[in-house]
C-alpha cells in the first residue's frame, strides 16, 4: 500500500490508512514528509527552521532521521521539542520547503 507524494512514495499499513492519506494528504503531511527523509527519499539541502546553510555538526535526530540545522539556536530549538511538536518544527510542509528538501529522481 503506497502513495505518490512529493516524488517519492509514502507507504502504509493498510488500505484504510492509504485511502485516509489520498482523501486529505495534507492533514498528514507532516507524517509523510518525515517518512520521505526516514526512508531516505528525500534529501535536505537547507535548515528547515532559517532556510540558511546547514553545519554537519549542528544534527538532531528527530524520529530516527537525522536533521541538519545552520546554527546552535535552530538546532537547540528542535533538541529541546518533543514528540509531534519536534516533527512539525521540521517536517511540516513550510518547513520542508524551507529545508530545500527534494526527492532525488
Amino acid at each position: 500500500n503506497a502513495s505518490d507524494y512529493k516524488g517519492g512514495k509514502v507507504f502504509f499499513c493498510c488500505g484504510n490508512c492509504k485511502k485516509k492519506f489520498d482523501d486529505a494528504p495534507a492533514a498528514l503531511s507532516v507524517k509523510a514528509n518525515h517518512q520521505l527523509v526516514l526512508t531516505g527519499q528525500a534529501k535536505q539541502a537547507k535548515c528547515p527552521l532559517s532556510g540558511g546553510p546547514c553545519k554537519e555538526d549542528k544534527v538532531v535526530e528527530v524520529g530516527g532521521a537525522k536533521v541538519f540545522f545552520c546554527c546552535d539556536n535552530c538546532k537547540g530549538k528542535v533538541a529541546s521539542a518533543k514528540g509531534d511538536e519536534q516533527a512539525a518544527l521540521v517536517f511540516s510542509d513550510a518547513a520542508f520547503e524551507k529545508g530545500g528538501f527534494k526527492v532525488a529522481k
